[in-house]
This record gives structure tokens, sequence and C-alpha cells, in this order.
């Protein structure tokens, strides 16, 4: 979509189900979930409006994140649990986290330095340490069913949809809810 006018201005064929979708930081590629059966992952080329590969290995995939620096992607797997690290630079996946929960919505910090998870069946999210690629316990509580997570661009909060009770919660990283503080 032309943001000037509001007008489409190209349609991209050859996914399957595709549900997330992210942007690089300097909008040269964008990844697509492709949610149900087919398990992957597209790369678009934005310049071109063309699908330049396909990444294979997902377990449903829901959402999609990229880093602030671009050099990863991380994808929500919703059936088997986990969240898997795309390398950007060779569009492999380089590591998978477990310890989720039906992930669904993910979002990284403007610093890079964390991901947050939202997971849809304990109504919590959780924090990954990006440099270390671990789970940071506790997990936060949250509304009912979390699905999308936002993270403001100075990192102090993070915004969760609570689709089941019709919420948003509003997490305050630097008080670190769960005892975590110094997130964000």
């Amino acid at each position: 979509i032309d943001t000037a006018t509001n007008a489409v201005i190209a349609t991209i064929a050859g996914f399957a189900s595709p549900e997330g979708v992210a942007l690089t930081p300097d909008g040269s590629r964008a990844f697509v979930t492709n949610n149900e059966f087919s398990g992957t992952v597209s790369v678009i080329d934005a310049a071109t409006n063309t699908i330049t590969a396909t990444i294979g290995g997902f377990s449903a995939p829901r959402r999609v994140a990229v880093s602030a620096d671009g050099t990863r992607a991380y994808v929500t797997n919703f059936t088997n649990n986990t969240v898997s690290v795309i390398s950007t630079a060779t569009n492999t996946v380089t590591a998978t986290i477990g310890g989720f929960d039906f992930p669904a919505g993910v979002a990284v910090s403007a610093d890079g330095s964390y991901a947050y998870i939202a997971n849809g069946r304990t109504s919590t999210v959780s924090v990954i340490d990006t440099a270390t690629n671990e789970v940071m316990p506790p997990a936060i509580s949250v509304g009912t069913s979390p699905y999308g997570v936002a993270v403001s661009p100075d990192g102090v909060h993070v915004y969760v949809t609570n689709n089941e009770n019709g919420t948003v919660s509003v997490v305050d990283t630097a008080a670190g809810a769960g005892g975590n503080g110094g997130r964000g």
C-alpha cells in the first residue's frame, strides 16, 4: 500500500495462509509467516515485491518480529511451544527456544535486548534475553488469551492484547513486573 495515496500498488502471491509480517529496519525485506500446514516463513524483497526465499521447519508459525539491528527475526511456533530465531543474513534458523505455552505474539525491544512472547494458554508474557536466547523467569501475568505484543519505542512499556477478555495489559518493564527489574 502506498502510504501517500492509500492505494494498493502490488499484490504478491505464493503464500500459504499468511498470518504475520515484519519488515527489516531498512525496509528492504519483509518476513511473512505461513501458518497452518506449510510451516514456513517467506522472505519478500521489498524493492521488487517478490518472494526471494522460503524458510522451512516451523510449527504453525503465527507472528514474526525483526530485531532493531535487522540481524534476527523471531518467529512464534504455536503448536510446538517454541520460538525460532532466523539469521536474516542467511535466511536460516539459528536457534529454537522452548518453554512457551501456545506462543502467539512477539515483539522485540528497540535496543534489541529482549523479545517478548505472548503465551495464549497461560495468560502470560515470557521474556527472552536475546544475547543468550534464554527465557528469563518468571513469566509476567497478563489478561486472558494474550495475542498481540508491542514495545514502546523507549522500551519502558509493553502492550499486550488479551483476546478473550477484551483488554490490553500495559507492562512496566522498568518496575520489572514479576520481580525482574531492568527489562526493556
